[in-house]
């Protein structure tokens, strides 16, 4: 069953990712109030939510917006900005034989429609903006108040990506999604989406066993943030 699910695909690659070391609340309580320093009531907060898929990025959107009670916060997924599938780029599947939609790639996304939207998008307290590369380009980086980065075990990410895919019924069954996790998933995010972790203010960890650091990381922030808006 552990081939079914994914497990150890980052092991079988050879690829090693470590986890970033703990970082005390203070330190990221004195980052968030720089970062926020110049920011007045009124003027919208944008947040920046990448990691890989099956990181958890959508739950912790929605525990952020859980923590501003009473205030205006809107999670956009920057999924709605992938092209379409004919204008893709294409990654080889050994398993399929052919070559395949590459939703992994940085060319996936329409990025010039990405970063006018975020340009345009107004009338809020807090956006926040889910997307697997969404630190990844340096214009939409420029547009965000507070880039975090969702930060996750390889194999744990690709497991949980595997169960919600089966449970949400797409991208197959469950050998489909192995293989495509082995194929394309696994090794574009250590390729394309880990290396944007160097970029994040905030590394919010989302492994299993680390729920109380991901809780004191995210009050941090809500204060931080309630701090602006109120």
């Amino acid at each position: 069953m552990a081939r079914v699910i994914g497990r150890h695909i980052g092991n079988q690659a050879g690829i090693i990712t470590p986890m970033p070391d703990v970082e005390p609340p203070n330190n990221i309580r004195e980052r968030l109030a720089a970062l926020l320093r110049d920011k007045t009531p009124g003027n919208q907060i944008i947040i920046g939510l990448a990691g890989g898929s099956g990181s958890g990025k959508s739950t912790v959107a929605k525990k952020i917006r859980a923590g501003l009670p009473g205030r205006k916060v809107e999670i956009f997924a920057l999924d709605r900005f992938f092209k379409p599938e004919a204008e893709m780029p294409r990654y080889w599947s050994a398993y399929h034989g052919c070559a395949r939609p590459h939703y992994n790639h940085p060319d996936s996304l329409k990025v010039d429609e990405m970063v006018a939207f975020c340009e345009q998008v107004s009338g809020f307290d807090v956006v926040l903006l889910d997307g697997h590369f969404c630190l990844y380009y340096p214009e939409m980086r420029r547009r965000m108040d507070v880039k975090c980065f969702v930060d996750i075990d390889l194999d744990e990410m690709l497991e949980r990506r595997t169960r919600r895919n089966l449970a949400e019924g797409y991208g197959g069954g469950a050998e489909n999604i192995w293989h495509y996790n082995r194929e394309c998933v696994g090794p574009e995010y250590i390729r394309y989406l880990l290396p944007t972790r160097a970029y994040a203010d905030i590394v919010i960890p989302n492994q299993a066993g680390r729920a109380a650091e991901q809780d004191d990381i995210l009050q941090a922030l809500c204060e931080a943030i309630l701090h602006k808006v109120e």
